[in-house]
């Protein structure tokens, strides 16, 4: 998971030949994917909790017995079904008005702001139905299971602490660099030098916010494990959980005005990639948002029998 502004997606198309399940899988992180990096960098504090948070992820961080696998997997087909009715429409939309804005000759940085405006508001929703489904599951761990969960959050810090704060300046730089320019590559393919010095300046602008998003996700990620202790109190755990839940205030400070400086840089450097587009490398991008477009609107999500909206899960 990147720090704000600097996005760290591995973009890629949706495969329609999977179940309808599966198809809604990869059409929620592939749209994801698609709105950020026309809209240029990560969906405010929550975009940390991305990588566990989605109940699917889950896996990754405890070992669940049989019977929480099968709630996790009915929880997770309702909820993937509810996604896809409530909001794959949406995409297509958002997909074709991009579309049409990026048919033009020129664009400004402002223009692709509302693609990720729009991304924030579908991933607050989303957020607080998937919480609700993990909720589910986080109350029913084992004291084994909660210590296997606190022994994979410390782990992952260490891995994105060593990822992203490791090594020399020149060294983190270099590989900020080569993730952005593999990004805008799935996109347009082999960038141009002048293409190249873009991204080089990109991040060359940046400002520091990493150490400041890993540390406020590690205290995410120990508000959690607070909550957890009262996990068998229902009343008290919802209330710690509501808590977490909860959108992060619009405090000003140095390390908001650092991230919404990123975020504009990297609008900037979008806009300036594409501006400096040659026929190819456009033809190469409408293509892949024609591609997405056309996927996404043949998905079929059909509603399941056990309730016809995501309130048969709460």
């Amino acid at each position: 998971m990147p720090p704000p502004g600097q996005p760290r997606f591995r973009l890629g198309r949706v495969r329609t030949a999977r179940p309808a399940v599966s198809a809604c899988a990869r059409s929620f992180v592939a749209v994801l994917l698609a709105v950020l990096v026309l809209g240029g960098c990560g969906v405010r504090f929550a975009y940390s909790q991305l990588d566990w948070l989605v109940p699917w992820y889950l896996r990754d961080y405890v070992t669940f017995d049989a019977g929480q696998r099968q709630v996790l997997d009915q929880r997770l087909a309702l909820r993937l079904d509810w996604h896809c009715r409530v909001h794959l429409p949406g995409y297509v939309g958002l997909l074709r008005d991009a579309r049409r804005l990026l048919a033009r000759e020129r664009i400004e940085a402002q223009e692709l702001a509302p693609f990720l405006r729009q991304g924030e508001a579908w991933w607050d929703e989303l957020r607080v139905e998937l919480m609700n489904d993990a909720k589910v599951l986080l109350a029913g761990l084992s004291d084994d299971q909660v210590a296997e969960l606190a022994a994979a959050f410390e782990r992952r810090d260490k891995e994105a602490r060593e990822e992203f704060l490791g090594g020399s300046t020149e060294a983190r730089r270099k590989a900020q660099i080569a993730r952005m320019e593999k990004r805008l590559r799935n996109w347009f393919g082999r960038l141009t030098d002048e293409q190249r010095a873009l991204v080089a300046g990109w991040s060359q602008g940046l400002q520091p916010t990493t150490e400041r998003w890993l540390d406020e996700r590690r205290q995410w990620q120990q508000g959690m494990l607070e909550a957890l202790k009262v996990r068998r109190e229902p009343r008290l755990f919802a209330e710690r959980i509501a808590a977490l839940q909860a959108p992060a205030g619009e405090v000003q400070d140095e390390y908001s005005e650092q991230a919404a400086h990123n975020r504009q840089r990297t609008l900037d450097l979008l806009a300036g990639v594409f501006n400096t587009a040659n026929d190819r490398q456009r033809e190469r991008l409408l293509a892949e948002i024609d591609g997405l477009t056309g996927q996404f609107d043949k998905l079929a999500c059909a509603a399941p029998k056990m309730a016809e909206t995501g309130r048969g899960l709460e």
